[in-house]
């Protein structure tokens, strides 16, 4: 009879007002928004909060970000529901190349991670988990975009290794599509979720030949799926 109340982040709530935005044309096609200051002042919002809303826009294909210079709006075509096998007409070898470098880098990443790992760090890694699992089962595809690839993130911070962080970091902020074309795959999100929880379990439990291998199989399984989904 009754529905559960979802709790919304300020973060969707500031994304969906500015998505509206867009939609009704108060932003135009090329148009840029307004900065992050003047974005805080008008939603009454944090910075974080504004940074995770652009985010979201970014995922969803509504406006794209130039580094030092700001946010703009885009031609809204393919966005993140549109049928995969044309969005991976336009983005096959980009996210091939992308998984490349996430294969040759990120096994090892979770091998380090499992030696190196804090408390503080396995916490964040298991709360990160915990949110993933939720936003696939609200089938929250552009928080779960987010959130998977924090995943990732935390475990090459995990290492301690500060060059082989700010790669994720640039991974995680240069190449949307890579991390947006797995989970749009059908199913794919909860094998996600799976895989995830069976690295994190190695981790914790500083197994680091299975972290890799598991990594491995989490990657080369992304791979096969966007294969047969067409790529």
């Amino acid at each position: 009879m009754f529905k559960p109340i979802k709790k919304v982040r300020v973060s969707e709530t500031a994304a969906k007002q500015l998505e509206e935005l867009i939609q009704n044309k108060t932003f135009a096609e090329g148009e840029p928004l307004p900065s992050e200051r003047k974005l805080m002042k008008e939603l009454q919002v944090g910075r974080g909060s504004i940074r995770e809303a652009l985010r979201i826009l970014e995922i969803k294909g509504f406006i794209e970000t130039q580094p030092g210079i700001g946010a703009f709006v885009k031609s809204y075509e393919g966005d993140i529901f549109s049928p995969l096998s044309t969005w991976l007409t336009d983005n096959n070898e980009a996210v091939r190349h992308f998984f490349e470098v996430r294969l040759l880098l990120e096994p090892n990443t979770a091998r380090l991670a499992s030696e190196r790992i804090s408390e503080e760090n396995l916490e964040d890694l298991q709360k990160t988990h915990e949110e993933f699992i939720k936003t696939v089962e609200d089938e929250d595809l552009p928080r779960a975009i987010m959130v998977d690839a924090e995943f990732h993130r935390l475990i090459a911070k995990a290492t301690g290794n500060k060059v082989l962080s700010s790669i994720m970091d640039a991974l995680y902020r240069s190449m949307i599509e890579g991390w947006k074309a797995p989970l749009k795959v059908p199913d794919r999100p909860r094998k996600s979720m799976n895989e995830h929880a069976d690295i994190l379990a190695a981790i914790k439990n500083k197994d680091g030949e299975r972290a890799a291998d598991l990594m491995t199989s989490h990657l080369s399984g992304a791979v096969k799926d966007l294969g047969d989904a067409g790529l």
